[in-house]
């Protein structure tokens, strides 16, 4: 059914929680590969060929090379020019120890008049490289200044490939912003480029093409999405006027996209190793990094219960039965440890399962009232409960007393399943934990920008 229309107080707050750190560098990221493209011909390369410089230096640059113990990296570039990329010569142009070398020994192998011409030509090649884009905002091996590392992203990569990026980036936005703030997805970022660049510095050369493009970079933010998802993540979709559908995928599934991402960026790019490493430590710094910026959950009072070996192997026993299809064998072993600790999780959630493969209606229905009313506060169990719910509401009908229903809406709240928390809220009669029950729905509605669905709950 359609739900109540937004009012204008949700609104400004679905605005104030609107991804825009992301947008605004999305903007920024399709402006660059638009109007600041890497592919155009690099003046600077055709100037060092046609100007005089490279006759001058370029065999004396590759003997400094060989002298120096760095044979290896002269014969790559012979090979790199021999297979028509002119970047060869940016190792050259952009080393400022062959540079200081050539000024000290000069008089051994140019005339004075050799000497001036390359003096002069030398002092042209801070504004050669100015006006060529991809050596003024690339990340260079050979001038890895630091300024380089924020903005090489800006430098277009290809624009399918940028616009790729960033519309598979899209559905994961704003739960990402939501979640983390304005400030951790902006230093988010500045950490992905960072990341980015190092992973490039990693493995390239002097002579390669300088790191630009935005794909590496935006990985830090896959990672910092998959990092704060747990097994299983949902994804919803926006319906004007009604909840949005989800879907549940597992997590790892959702990898698969940041992977295709980079292994298009190192099919497109050279070197491609290189850039594949830059995006390899921006997608896993993300998803490290997530972990300290995270906010921190308010605090509870949670009991913590040592494991007993004894209860260990008893509940061991009872899984195991219950794999062999022993149901009342499993139900004697969860039993034993119930005794022991009434409100222990993982036996009431074996006693659940076992009762059901039973068909002890009964005994089943009591267990389940005491699963639905556990706090379910670990890591996973919130997600374990919403499973069995829905396992009981197909077979026994959504009622429940007031009782347990308002502990469970809590509890589906808490794994995420606001649908099905709604819904049960609004089967159950008053009891004294409807009230924090409620809230709890409230605030986790309003948190993922749905304030109109909060707003139609009764007060």
């Amino acid at each position: 059914m359609p739900l109540p229309p937004r009012s204008k107080a949700d609104s400004i707050a679905m605005l104030a929680n609107a991804p825009w750190v992301v947008a605004a560098i999305v903007v920024a990221l399709l402006l660059g590969a638009l109007l600041n493209p890497a592919k155009t011909p690099q003046p600077a390369l055709g100037w060092y060929q046609h100007s005089g410089l490279q006759s001058l230096e370029w065999n004396n640059y590759l003997s400094w090379l060989r002298f120096n113990g760095q044979g290896k990296l002269a014969g790559q570039l012979e090979q790199q020019l021999a297979a028509g990329d002119v970047h060869a010569f940016s190792a050259a142009m952009l080393s400022p120890a062959f540079v200081t070398d050539s000024e000290q020994r000069a008089r051994d192998f140019w005339s004075p008049a050799q000497r001036d011409t390359w003096s002069a030509l030398r002092q042209q090649v801070p504004g050669q490289l100015a006006a060529s884009n991809l050596y003024r905002w690339g990340l260079a091996d050979s001038s890895p200044r630091p300024a380089r590392f924020f903005t090489a992203p800006f430098t277009g990569s290809p624009l399918w490939l940028t616009a790729l990026t960033l519309l598979a980036l899209m559905p994961l936005a704003s739960s990402l912003e939501r979640t983390l703030g304005h400030g951790r997805v902006l230093t988010l970022w500045l950490l992905g480029c960072l990341l980015a660049g190092a992973g490039y510095l990693m493995l390239a050369r002097a002579g390669q093409t300088p790191f630009h493009g935005a794909t590496p970079a935006l990985m830090v933010w896959y990672g910092a999405f998959l990092g704060l998802q747990g097994w299983r993540t949902r994804l919803s979709f926006p319906v004007p006027g009604r909840a949005w559908p989800a879907i549940a995928l597992p997590t790892a599934a959702l990898a698969i996209i940041p992977l295709a991402l980079l292994v298009l960026q190192a099919w497109q790019s050279e070197p491609a190793t290189a850039y594949l490493a830059a995006g390899m430590l921006a997608l896993g710094g993300g998803t490290l990094l997530v972990q300290f910026m995270r906010p921190a959950e308010p605090a509870q009072d949670i009991e913590i219960v040592m494991p007993d070996p004894q209860d260990q192997q008893t509940l061991q026993r009872g899984w195991e039965a219950l794999g062999s299809l022993q149901p009342a064998a499993a139900i004697d072993a969860f039993q034993h440890v119930i005794e022991r600790h009434p409100d222990h999780f993982d036996a009431l959630t074996g006693l659940f399962t076992a009762h059901r493969m039973g068909q002890h209606s009964n005994d089943w229905l009591h267990t389940a009232h005491r699963l639905f009313a556990h706090p379910a506060t670990e890591k996973g169990q919130p997600q374990q409960v919403a499973g069995h719910w829905q396992q009981f509401r197909q077979q026994q009908g959504p009622t429940l007393p007031a009782a347990i229903g308002w502990p469970l809406v809590t509890t589906l709240t808490r794994a995420g399943e606001f649908a099905q928390a709604e819904a049960l809220a609004a089967s159950l009669d008053h009891h004294d934990t409807r009230k924090p029950a409620l809230q709890a729905l409230r605030e986790a509605l309003l948190r993922e920008g749905l304030g109109h669905r909060a707003k139609a709950l009764e007060p």
